[in-house]
């Protein structure tokens, strides 16, 4: 049988929007897609393999290996995921929930300020990912924005201070044996000087947290996963997130599905094929190797080969053509490389179905190890919006709290340049 590709024309700028179209697909498909499944699998022995996110357990009576149970997805609300971590003793930050009261919520905001604002994080019916119904309040003003892009789209939302330190996240992968553990991985998430809306651009893992960090991270993530296996049958994997702060690791959620920074654990062991591993290990199928030996494999091959997943849509540009410029980074600036020059990363824009696709490729033989790469982004994004256009405006990296007085330096270095 030879397989084939149909475009079902489904795209959206948001997580939630693709997969609630999907979703309606997948319940309620048109005349269309029933023939082309009806030529492909006529006796509908075909099995399905659909996106992370997926909640629905059969398509058109066929079935799909990698559907989350409710029970699993209930996990991700953010506005209640603190109750887990009480459970298990971990530590976090304080934080206080509500529903859609305004008042409550800037009450709440100010008794939690620590002098460097708090985030609200909403939660609810919709799928929250990518930072869309995160937002960082330091003012009154700020408080009425984010309420009013939260409260059409949320049931509650947390209020939690503003912890500075690095995004990080930690995956776990749970076998019917234990829970395999892996490697931190950096969140790009800069921040937008003047707004309260934070900017997404990715994954890294050449970022390594203080040795006492990574273990803190690994040592709850074992620990989570060891907990959702027991309580709620949980199988494959989950990625826990939080901030890597001078106090340690502060968590404050986790994504029970297979979490998009798993791409750096691809380019790690490229012969291994990782998306299926979960979708067997959810299926509830024998892999033949025990969760500390896969752990053993994955983590190893990770810590050696660094990879990263960097980039950002852009609206205020429609590029045509795919656009690549060669860059160098000096400090904490960002330039075009010579010709003859080793580049450090390539930028690029691509046309995409919202507008544009800027990517930041970084050249792995280049590139230091150790270091976050979030001011790095921040550098590539400002000559993106130098030579293209790109409109993504001033951001700010998050640093980690033992570089801060570097950061400052480099920002005085440039202002008086």
């Amino acid at each position: 049988m030879i397989a084939r590709w149909v475009s079902l024309g489904i795209k959206g700028s948001l997580v939630a929007v693709e997969q609630r179209r999907l979703g309606k697909l997948l319940t309620k498909p048109g005349n269309e897609v029933k023939a082309i499944l009806r030529d492909f699998d006529p006796g509908s022995e075909a099995v399905v393999i659909s996106t992370p996110y997926n909640e629905i357990s059969s398509f058109q009576g066929r079935p799909v290996l990698n559907a989350r149970e409710p029970e699993w997805v209930a996990l991700e609300n953010k506005t209640t995921i603190d109750a887990l971590w009480d459970e298990l003793s971990a530590r976090r930050a304080p934080a206080m929930v509500f529903d859609l009261d305004f008042e409550r919520l800037w009450g709440a905001s100010e008794i939690l300020d620590r002098g460097a604002g708090v985030v609200w994080s909403g939660d609810g019916p919709a799928i929250n990912g990518g930072a869309n119904f995160v937002r960082r309040v330091r003012s009154y003003e700020e408080a009425k924005e984010a309420f009013d892009v939260l409260a059409p789209k949320c049931d509650q939302v947390r209020v939690m201070p503003f912890l500075e330190g690095i995004p990080v996240s930690v995956h776990g992968i749970v076998f019917p044996d234990g829970t395999a553990v892996l490697r931190p991985i950096e969140m790009v998430v800069p921040r937008r000087q003047g707004q309260a809306k934070f900017l997404y651009a990715g994954c890294a893992s050449y970022y390594d947290p203080p040795v006492w960090i990574r273990d803190e991270m690994r040592n709850l993530a074992r620990r989570v996963g060891e907990h959702l296996r027991e309580t709620v049958g949980y199988r494959g994997t989950f990625t826990l997130d939080g901030i890597a702060t001078e106090d340690g690791f502060l968590p404050t959620e986790i994504n029970t599905r297979y979490g998009g920074a798993m791409v750096c654990f691809e380019d790690a062991v490229p012969t291994l094929p990782l998306a299926l591993v979960q979708v067997a290990l959810v299926a509830g199928w024998n892999l033949g190797i025990s969760s500390m030996e896969f752990e053993e494999l994955v983590l190893q091959a990770a810590d050696n080969h660094r990879a990263g997943a960097v980039g950002a849509n852009v609206r205020a540009v429609q590029p045509t053509e795919v656009d690549e410029r060669r860059v160098i980074f000096t400090g904490w600036a960002c330039r075009l490389a010579h010709p003859e020059e080793a580049a450090h990363a390539t930028l690029r824009l691509s046309p995409s179905p919202i507008g544009g696709r800027l990517d930041l490729d970084l050249h792995r033989e280049n590139m230091p190890v150790g270091a976050p790469v979030a001011a790095l982004t921040v550098a590539a994004f400002a000559l993106a919006d130098q030579e293209w256009g790109t409109g993504l405006g001033a951001l700010e990296p998050a640093v980690a709290v033992e570089d801060e007085a570097q950061v400052e330096q480099a920002i005085e270095e440039a202002v008086t340049a």
